[in-house]
């Protein structure tokens, strides 16, 4: 066999003492993968002739999956796994074109991302099948393929340091239509922590392949996500220092709460990139569903702190009904008056705008149906709370009978 092949890309071991020759991964698979993969499932995307497949494998992976783009590797790569005698599939898939249905524990995307015609279109993929570990090796401007694409050393000081995405013209060196898109370890940072809320955890770690780099991202997985929501100074976060504290023990116990220490500390919708455990039983989310208005999101589809929904089980949606008086009176006592000095404004002001938003009944209205109608098309339990004295807890519905007397 490899006398007639040529198998030399990734050096594996085979029986007799024999090996294909080519680059030794191994460095690399121990970074990756740990001592014990017992029931895990992993797809390797681009896996040429299956070595990070079978190195899974004698970790004790279940269910193992190599693909690539090239109907020859994949020959090659059966041939390997008969050879070794091991329970490895390999097929030809092309991940721009054909669609992955099943999700894996382990996504292993290595060397790969910077040949595609879309990379961050393909991210987007790879984040939604990776169910624990979302594994990159990602080509970006070490000195390896700094020379390809001539860009100079001094250039390169810079641009190494910069959370940059670098768009060769044609390929490298302009000679061919390969390797277009070189990412620094910066830049899928962001990605991955900042413009994804998917992750609990994302670790860079150096690669001794080529000079390029590896990123390790842990999915974020809960079991109980409870989110606590509603419009700029609604209440919300005296709603969840309550919460955990058992202090609204009627409300506790709509939403499923037996005991509050059990779900706090809350989290904020703003520090969800900050790194947890990944394994996380029960969340308590504080969410302003104002948070898209006046942000270049606009809409909630398009807020990335919302991508926290699909990584939970169970989702229980606890909006705070404020009606529009107190809600006009809490803004001005909260954020507006503490912050005018000599009748000039210190403070953000995003907080003005939402306060001239909020001079419109119907406009307070329209944001709540608006937050509303997005819920909706989430599998989750919806409570509706009014904090006055007395408490008040609705279903949605008949919130709407509600903002209705509002209007009239």
């Amino acid at each position: 066999m490899l006398e007639v092949d040529d198998f030399k890309y990734q050096n594996i071991d085979l029986p007799h003492g024999l090996s294909t020759g080519g680059y030794d991964r191994s460095a690399t698979a121990r970074a990756i993968f740990p001592d014990d993969m017992r029931g895990k499932s992993v797809l390797d995307l681009g896996s040429k002739f299956g070595y990070f497949c079978f190195e899974a494998l004698k970790r004790g992976a279940d269910r193992v999956l190599g693909v690539d783009v090239d109907s020859e590797s994949v020959r090659k790569a059966r041939l390997l796994a008969d050879c070794l005698g091991v329970k490895a599939r390999f097929e030809r898939f092309d991940v721009e074109t054909d669609s992955i249905d099943e999700t894996f524990d382990y996504v292993l995307c290595l060397n790969l991302l910077h040949h595609m015609k879309n990379p961050l279109a393909v991210l987007d993929d790879l984040v939604r099948i990776a169910d624990e570990r979302l594994i990159l090796e990602v080509a970006s401007l070490g000195g390896h393929d700094r020379r390809k694409v001539g860009v100079s050393r001094v250039a390169n000081f810079f641009l190494e340091r910069s959370p940059i995405i670098f768009v060769s013209r044609n390929g490298t060196w302009g000679k061919r239509s390969v390797q277009k898109f070189f990412m620094t370890s910066s830049a899928l940072d962001n990605l991955l922590r900042f413009q994804r809320n998917h992750f609990a955890r994302v670790q860079t770690l150096p690669s001794d392949h080529k000079d390029r780099f590896i990123v390790v991202a842990e999915k974020r997985r809960i079991g109980r996500l409870i989110v606590v929501n509603g419009p700029t100074s609604a209440g919300k976060k005296t709603l969840c220092r309550k919460l955990v504290g058992d202090e609204l023990p009627e409300v506790a116990a709509r939403v499923g709460i037996d005991r509050g220490s059990e779900w706090g500390p809350y989290v904020h919708a703003n520090r969800l990139w900050k790194p947890s455990e990944p394994q996380v039983d029960k969340m308590i989310l504080h969410y302003d569903f104002l948070r898209p208005h006046l942000r270049s999101a606009k809409v909630h589809e398009r807020d990335e702190a919302l991508d926290v929904l699909e990584t939970a089980e169970h989702i229980t949606f606890l909006t705070i009904w404020t009606p529009p008086e107190r809600l006009r009176r809490q803004i001005r006592e909260g954020e507006i008056e503490p912050k005018t000095r000599f009748g000039m404004f210190f403070g953000r002001k995003r907080h003005l705008r939402i306060a001239e938003e909020y001079e419109e009944t119907s406009r307070i209205l329209e944001h709540y149906r608006d937050w509303f109608r997005y819920t909706a098309k989430h599998r989750a339990d919806h409570v509706v709370v009014c904090l006055s004295d007395p408490l008040k807890l609705y279903s949605v519905e008949e919130w709407e009978e509600v903002a209705r007397r509002c209007e009239a």
